[in-house]
């Protein structure tokens, strides 16, 4: 079974989400990534003057996928494809490789026969495409196919048409023929470089492979593992699929731990047992410990034996904070050296290793956390100090698995509060809170100094939570700890952040006036001149100022609240009270995007990504939700939706009930935006009781968006108008903002339509950014006396555009056309349509009942859309005859009736109607 309950098919064959098997035992995986390396060979092989292509790539980079697949696509369109049968098996016997394609026997001594008979196989039919001679893993050929080829190819180049074309591959380093040299340097012939996919790539071919998507955290940990080596790729995959270490959650996949100790398939590799006993063994070492200082490499080889492991792409030598440090060159193979290793053995280099860095003191960076690792894996325990000590380093890299195994480790030798604290934290963020509770509520009971018990306190609070969803207990945990040790302001950012977080931002504002009224600021304004001066109660006050600043519609001061944050957090030595500075970018991103400025807020999201060395569950929960807020602000409906379902995924893979409902709630709206309901809105908490930590605006909202799609209008805007008024009440005017304009690009008339709109007016005006200002300015064009003003929501639209709001945009175009056909102005109706169409091709799979009345308002047919939309982009009349096999006499005739239908005088003007 897999872990979602599916049967697996015969075999034990891993299925996709929608049931196929995966192809990943023994089928080659999709192709992709390589279309500028395609358009490169297409290119060559359309050059007359260009006679072959050499393609090189380190091993396992795809060089063979590519030419095999790029033959079979010149096959396909004609080219005679002939394949020599290369191989490191044949390459001692003589013409091994021709062998196949001769009539009679191949003998060596009767090369210049052979090469007339080759010579006329490869060439050209008259009429004919070029043949295409792929020579895949060229440096394995035989001398005497070696010579032959070279002969060939000479001979091609010289002729005075086209012949064949060579494509052939080698490996990074190899040597090339000297034919082959004299001919690139005649320009005869082209080299291709091939390396590594990028990350992109490798998502595309994650997601291709397993029919699904995947999370942005597995396609980080997958292209780190593999570095873009499609080979290693593949295994890898293969074998965290095999282990459970990958699965899918929700129909998105999922990486369920890290992938340090995945079993690969794959032997060691030859070379590894090839090695000197010595060089054999440095190579353990690294795999075991990780990057090593370079004189303690130089410790067990000599100079000569560590430039040749680098020479071979085994090793290679970095500088690190003016030390120079030898590590690994591929991630993939410390997966087989450590698999390789005698228990016995590893124990000893572990040990050795310890000894060499507590003989230098063990003062750098990160020291502590290298020994605890090396001592527990070695011997099962260690310093229980020295392992609280490193699991705080392994909090600061946001390594959430060896920060619990850590703290855990020190927890077995007695009980210690920060330990606890920090074990907590790490079972919190995988969701286990079954056990994390009782962990720190131990430590809440265990704890005597202030700092400690506000410490426990302010994890337990949001373990009840965001956890559990239960703000009871959440503020129970508080009241307990102010018994104990009184207000403190550690006490009091945790209260106004919960209160905020649960929809009482009011009373969390008037918490922090009471305790402060004003940013903690102790040693000046600038976080980087006075670190010393900021504690972890700090950014807990800085970041509950944040979260009520940007629920309260005061969001450009949220987002310097926020990144003033971030910016004293990176810079604090202990965080176990206050975790993971990116925990603050993600809120900026929503400050950025409520402000209008949308570039920024994607900006900042994928900042607070990859500030996470290590993937937080919990934390990515929030990247994808803003990610996915972004997207369908901006129209990109079907990239929300993905967003929203990897948040989803992550929620429930964590235990996150809190964040399952946010994102939940974003999937449901965003499916709404497509017309659609999507089967995830009965999962929804019930929308009669708002502001319950499960029920937020947002769910709300999205409640509103299926009562619409089910045709219940009335009650769909009532709730929305409830749900604003109530959002206004308790202090959360950026919510209400975003329910009334819902209301209000929903359209129709009636009491309850015009008090959405009035009030979208008023509660605006609380909320800072352009956003707010377009959205009031909507509101107010459609208020005028007399009905919508229809120039006046074409400006409207226009200033939505430029904030990369295409979806509004669209809208209110064609709000606008509507209004101007109502009043009988055909021509600027078509015109704002156009418009609205235009808009709306930006916005993906969108379809919003403002969106309705658009298509029916351009008067052009399918063909006329089409042929409008090649003239405004530039394209001749006899292009565009071409393309649609017409004369150009009727192409004019028909660009005449469009120019009449949209009103305007010609190409220029349908450019500024159709692509402006």
């Amino acid at each position: 079974m897999t872990d979602d309950g599916r049967a697996l098919p015969p075999g034990g064959t891993p299925l996709s989400p929608n049931g196929t098997p995966l192809p990943l035992n023994g089928t080659p995986l999709p192709f992709t990534g390589r279309h500028a390396e395609l358009e490169r060979l297409r290119a060559g092989l359309r050059r007359p003057g260009c006679r072959g292509v050499v393609v090189t790539g380190e091993g396992g980079v795809g060089k063979s996928r590519l030419a095999a697949e790029f033959a079979d696509e010149a096959a396909a369109h004609h080219h005679r494809t002939v394949r020599l049968p290369v191989s490191e098996a044949a390459s001692h016997v003589p013409l091994a490789a021709f062998a196949p394609h001769l009539t009679g026997p191949a003998l060596p001594g009767e090369l210049g026969p052979h090469f007339q008979e080759l010579r006329r196989l490869l060439a050209v039919p008259a009429g004919r495409p070029r043949t295409l001679l792929l020579v895949d893993d060229l440096h394995h050929l035989d001398a005497s196919s070696l010579t032959l080829l070279s002969a060939l190819a000479t001979d091609a180049a010289t002729a005075p048409a086209p012949g064949f074309f060579l494509l052939a591959t080698l490996p990074q380093d190899a040597a090339w023929p000297e034919a082959l040299r004299s001919l690139w340097h005649q320009d005869a012939v082209e080299h291709l470089r091939v390396g590594p996919l990028d990350r992109a790539a490798t998502a595309r071919l994650l997601a291709d492979t397993l029919g699904a998507p995947v999370t942005a955290p597995a396609v980080r940990a997958l292209w780190d593992a593999g570095r873009g080596n499609a080979l290693w790729t593949r295994e890898i995959l293969r074998a965290a699929v095999r282990e459970g270490t990958l699965r899918p959650v929700d129909e998105v996949w999922c990486l369920t731990g890290p992938l340090d100790d995945t079993p690969l398939d794959a032997p060691a590799e030859g070379r590894f047992r090839a090695l000197p006993e010595d060089r054999r063994t440095l190579l353990r070492l690294l795999a075991l410990c990780g990057p090593i200082g370079l004189a303690d490499a130089l410790a067990r080889v000599t100079p000569e034996a560590l430039a040749g492991l680098e020479e071979e792409d085994l090793v290679v030598v970095t500088e690190d904070d003016r030390r120079s440090r030898v590590q690994l060159a591929h991630p993939w193979h410390a997966l087989l050296l450590r698999r390789g290793t005698p228990r016995l053995l590893a124990r000893s280099l572990l040990l050795e290793q310890a000894g060499r860095v507590r003989e230098y003191g063990a003062r750098r960076r990160g020291d502590a956390l290298s020994l605890a690792r090396w001592e527990l894996d070695a011997t099962g325990t260690a310093d229980p100090g020295l392992l609280v000590r490193a699991a705080g380093h392994a909090l600061d890299d946001g390594d959430v698995d060896t920060m619990c195994r850590l703290a855990r480790a020190a927890l077995a030798q007695g009980p210690h509060v920060v330990a606890g604290l920090l074990l907590g934290e790490g079972l919190g963020q995988r969701g286990e809170f079954g056990e994390s509770i009782p962990v720190l509520e131990r430590a809440f009971a265990e704890a005597r100094a202030p700092g400690e018990v506000e410490s426990a306190a302010a994890a337990l609070s949001q373990h009840h939570l965001y956890g559990l969803g239960d703000a009871v207990a959440a503020f129970g945990v508080l009241d307990r700890a102010a018994d104990r040790i009184g207000t403190r302001p550690a006490l009091t950012a945790c209260r106004a952040g919960l209160l905020s977080a649960v929809g009482r931002n009011d009373e969390a504002a008037a918490v922090l006036a009471l305790a402060e009224g004003a940013d903690p600021k102790p040693g000046g304004d600038d976080p980087g001149g006075a670190r010393a001066a900021w504690t972890q109660a700090d950014v807990l006050l800085l970041q509950a100022h944040l979260r009520v600043r940007l629920a309260a519609g005061r969001v450009d001061e949220a987002v310097r609240t926020g990144r003033h944050a971030y910016a004293v957090q990176c810079g604090l030595a202990d965080r176990w009270t206050a975790y993971y500075p990116a925990r603050s970018l993600y809120l900026v991103a929503a400050a950025l995007l409520e402000s209008g400025r949308l570039d920024e807020a994607e900006r900042t999201a994928l900042e607070g990504q990859e500030a996470m060395r290590d993937a937080v569950p919990a934390l990515t929960v929030w990247f994808a939700w803003v990610r996915g807020r972004i997207a369908l602000e901006r129209g990109l409906v079907t990239d929300a939706l993905a967003h929203f379902r990897e948040a989803r995924a992550l929620a429930r893979l964590c235990g996150q009930a809190f964040a399952e409902q946010r994102a939940l709630a974003g999937l449901v709206l965003a499916a709404a935006h497509t017309g659609r309901l999507a089967p995830e809105a009965e999962a929804l908490a019930p929308a009669a009781a708002p502001y319950t930590p499960l029920c937020r605006p947002d769910t709300l909202r999205a409640h509103g968006w299926v009562l619409l799609l089910r045709g219940a209008a009335g009650p769909a805007r009532d709730l929305m108008l409830d749900a604003a008024r109530a959002a206004l009440s308790h202090g959360e005017a950026t919510a209400a903002t975003a329910l009334l304009h819902d209301v209000v690009r929903w359209g129709a008339s009636g009491p309850a339509h015009e008090e959405a709109r009035t009030e979208l007016v008023a509660a605006t005006a609380l909320v800072q950014g352009t956003l707010a200002e377009v959205r009031a300015a909507h509101a107010a064009a459609v208020t005028r006396a007399g009905g919508p003003d229809p120039a006046a929501l074409e400006a409207v639209a226009e200033r939505m555009d430029a904030l990369g709001l295409h979806l509004y945009a669209a809208e209110a175009f064609g709000e606008a056309a509507a209004e101007w056909r109502r009043r009988g102005r055909a021509a600027s109706a078509a015109r704002a349509a156009a418009r609205a169409l235009a808009r709306r091709g930006h916005c993906q799979e969108a379809a919003t009942p403002a969106l309705a009345g658009a298509a029916a308002a351009v008067p052009l047919s399918a063909r006329e859309r089409d042929i409008a939309l090649m003239a405004a982009r530039g394209r001749t009349s006899r292009e565009i005859a071409e393309a649609y096999v017409l004369s150009v006499r009727t192409v004019e005739n028909h660009l005449g009736r469009i120019y009449r239908k949209l009103g305007v005088t010609g190409r220029a003007d349908l450019a500024d109607v159709l692509l402006a």
